[in-house]
Order: structure tokens, then C-alpha cells, then sequence
């Protein structure tokens, strides 16, 4: 595993030292070649394809490109075999009355007005997708109710490729006065990860596009040394504040994920038990014969996010909720007396060492809902037990 990691040697997880490898580990850039990149110009996905095909069709099926669509009197489009879509824009308006859909390839869908304003509002303003593991039906819901009835768009640097944000009094993309910024292409395309691509197609053999991982870059919510939650759930886009706090502190995410994949349709964007956790824990060994078919992330990787919708599980005793997305704080707790959340809620706690644990509570009882959460403490320290 030893090309997954981070850091060629491991650096104590507590500290200044941390804080700074931690600053490091997310600083956006090109690496060594950042110079050449800003010279270079973005050349779109569809040359990419011309040598790349056969990553651009896995890639053309996961959500990145769709972060953002631009409408023209009709419903974006999401590819066959993925999303079941967006079949109709907010219920006072028309497609003819928004320019760009965000998202919508999962789990939810927010919408832009024909000024490239983002809707917002206390109801039909946020289309979620229905959720066949939580039962959920398709609906609409209100979006940031509070900031009604729209608000500026200065969403581009996690959902368009080659974002240049310029404020109100700045350029516009298409000249969309709600737009702050503009873009070389809506959505997460090729160039947004590898970098812009001209010189790379003028000569493939001299200039390499970058490989150097990005995904802390978005896929992270402000403070990196804080796992943001609400309502008993983690915030969605948490993911790399979960690894910091894990015990895969210094894997890479591709370590565990091929990136031009979808890990919600295609199935195959994680890489899989054998290919990922048994490369290190192959002697963990499963000491519950009922659970020995059960993959790790079944328990390790409980739904503890939410980014569109949840459910609450109630066991014996108690209830819990139960998210739309996985976490990636791996560990689970079995001391009775740790609370996974802060006492205000807005975080997930951490211990001394800056570790995050998930409870029993959302590892066990989704599942065991005729347990209590004591037979799921003293239960949960004996699956791998020596």
C-alpha cells in the first residue's frame, strides 16, 4: 500500500505539525508544473475523448460533469442507466424561466432563474431525488429559506471546470448578471482535475496532465480540522475532514476510489473489499459467523451524512437517523460513555489525538432495530475479537 500513501514517512497526528501537513495536504495547485498550467487553455472534455474514450464513457456516467447543466426549454440530461432526473423546475415557473440546474444526478437539484440567480426559498425550490435504500419518494422542499427569494451564484469552483470569480461588479458567464464568475465549462469536466489541456494536445509526449490528487479541494467544508454536522448527521461534502480524522489519515482517496467512476450507479467507482481493505487488514478476521458475508463498510461505513434527505431508525429504547451518503471515519466506538457529536451538535467530536469515532448507534442500529444499544456496545467489541 505503500504508493497509496500521502507521505513518504508518518508524521505525528497531533500538534502544530499536523495543522501544517494538514494546510498542505489540501493547498490547491498543479504541483511543479503549476507555472506551465496557468499558461495553458482549456480545451474541453470532447478532445479529451479523442485519445482518452474509453474514460471518458465511465466518466461521462458519474456526477461530476453534471454538477452543473445549462437548460434550453427542456430538462437536463443525465445519462441512461444513472439518474432517474429532474422531470419538471420548481412549480411557479417553466423550463423556458431557468438557465443552469445544479446537480440532480442523486440526490437533489437546486435551479438557476433566467438571470443566473439560485432560487431559494421555503418550498419548490429543491427537487430531491427518491432514495430507494432509505423508502423515500421524490419531492420538493424549500432551500435556504432564510435567503429568499435568490441569491448570487458563487458556486463554480466545486461545479464548473476553470472558474474565475469576479463578484458582482465583474464579468458574468453568458452575461448573467447573477453569476459572479465565469467558467471554460459547466460542471466538474476532465481539465478541472487534470488541468487545462492545450499543451498537453500540442504535445502529448513533453506535457503531461497533472495527476496529482485533488478531490480535498471540494470535497471539504471550511475548517479541515472540523467535521461539520446538523440534526444528528454529518454535513454532506465532509468527506476529506472524515479521512483526516481516521485511521486512512495518509491513503490517498484513490487509494479506495477509481474517480472516473460513479460509486452510486456504476458500482464499480470504489474499488472493492479485496482491492482496498483486505490489501491491509486480510488477517482481520470476523468472529461472528452471521456477519462473516457482510462487507466493511457495512459497519465501518455507516450512513452518517446527509446531503439530501434522512430517516430516523428507531431501535429499542431509542432512535437514530440514517443519511444518504457513507462516512469515512472508519473507527466505531465502544466506550458506553462517548457521545459522536459535540454538545451543540455542530460537530463530531474528537478526541486528544484528533480522532473522530462513529457510534454504535449509527454502526449497529439501522440494522438492529429489536437491539438496544447495550447489546450493540458489548456485541460490536467482539466481531474482531482475538
Amino acid at each position: 500500500m505503500g504508493t497509496n500513501h500521502l507521505l513518504n514517512k508518518i508524521v505525528p497526528a497531533h500538534g502544530i505539525l499536523l495543522a501544517l501537513v494538514l494546510v498542505d495536504l489540501v493547498a490547491p495547485g498543479y504541483g511543479a508544473e503549476q507555472g506551465q498550467r496557468a499558461r495553458e487553455e482549456y480545451v474541453g472534455d470532447a478532445q479529451c475523448k479523442i485519445c482518452h474514450g474509453k474514460i471518458y464513457l465511465t466518466y461521462r456516467k458519474t456526477g461530476h460533469p453534471y454538477k452543473l447543466q445549462k437548460i434550453d426549454g427542456g430538462p437536463p440530461f443525465y445519462p441512461e442507466g444513472t439518474s432517474s432526473g429532474v422531470p419538471s423546475p420548481p412549480a411557479d415557473m417553466s423550463w423556458d424561466d431557468i438557465s443552469y440546474v445544479i446537480g440532480g444526478f442523486a440526490w437533489k437539484a437546486v435551479f438557476m432563474d433566467n438571470e443566473g440567480y439560485v432560487l431559494t426559498g421555503k418550498k419548490n425550490r429543491q427537487y430531491i431525488l427518491a432514495n430507494s435504500r432509505l423508502e423515500t419518494e421524490a419531492n420538493w422542499d424549500g432551500y435556504r429559506a432564510e435567503e429568499a427569494p435568490r441569491v448570487p451564484y458563487t458556486c463554480g469552483t466545486c461545479h464548473t471546470t476553470g472558474w474565475v470569480a469576479t463578484g458582482a461588479d465583474g464579468l458574468h458567464q453568458d452575461g448573467l448578471p447573477g453569476i459572479y464568475g465565469t467558467w471554460a465549462a459547466p460542471g466538474v469536466r476532465c481539465e478541472a482535475c487534470h488541468g487545462p489541456g492545450s499543451g498537453h494536445v500540442k504535445n502529448p509526449a513533453q506535457v503531461r496532465p497533472t495527476i496529482e490528487e485533488r478531490c480535498g479541494d471540494c470535497h471539504r467544508r471550511g475548517d479541515i480540522t472540523r467535521i461539520d454536522a446538523s440534526d444528528g448527521l454529518i454535513a454532506h461534502r465532509d468527506q476529506y475532514e472524515d479521512l483526516l480524522a481516521s485511521p486512512h489519515l495518509y491513503l490517498r482517496c484513490t487509494a479506495c476510489h477509481d474517480p472516473h467512476r460513479s460509486v452510486k450507479y456504476q458500482k464499480r467507482g470504489f474499488k472493492g473489499i479485496k482491492k482496498t481493505c483486505l490489501v491491509c487488514h486480510a488477517k482481520q478476521k470476523v468472529m461472528v459467523p452471521a456477519m462473516a458475508h457482510m462487507d466493511c463498510i457495512t459497519c465501518h461505513m455507516p450512513r452518517v451524512v446527509k446531503s439530501a434527505v434522512s430517516v430516523t431508525r428507531e431501535f429499542a429504547g431509542d432512535e437514530v437517523p440514517e443519511g444518504d451518503v457513507r462516512g469515512h471515519i472508519f473507527r466505531i466506538a465502544t466506550d458506553p460513555e462517548w457521545e459522536m457529536f459535540t454538545g451543540d451538535n455542530k460537530y463530531v467530536r474528537k478526541d486528544i489525538d484528533r480522532r473522530a469515532y462513529v457510534t454504535v448507534d449509527y454502526a449497529c442500529m439501522s440494522c438492529h432495530r429489536d437491539k438496544d444499544r447495550k447489546w450493540a456496545l458489548k456485541s460490536a467489541a467482539a466481531v474482531h475479537a482475538k
